[in-house]
């Protein structure tokens, strides 16, 4: 097995889950799909359910069907950005307590 690349590292490092959800966040939608079992894999050790949820959506959206008009389904948008802000307010609450 190969080593990580170093940005997927920088996952594996962040010490709390609004760390892991502005990393998710951050990342490259092309990293989450290459790298997606590795990511699944420190996320799941890590418990944090939002961030596998998210990860999810995002290679759904990534590898799904497209609309006739190139977009994605209606269904698939919403769960995406519902995902995305379960993350940023993760990521906020970490922010407010400092």
């Amino acid at each position: 097995m190969t080593a990580p690349l170093p940005i997927v590292e920088e996952l594996l490092d962040a010490s709390d889950d609004a760390a892991r959800a502005r990393w998710i966040l951050n990342a490259p939608l092309d990293v989450l799909l290459r790298d997606q079992m590795a990511i699944r894999a420190a996320l799941q050790r890590a418990g944090f359910q939002p961030g596998l949820t998210c990860l999810a959506t995002e290679i759904a959206a990534l590898c799904g069907t497209r609309c006739d008009d190139g977009g994605r389904p209606i269904t698939m948008r919403v769960s995406r950005e519902y995902a995305r802000l379960q993350l940023v307010e993760i990521a906020r609450k970490k922010d407010d307590h400092r």
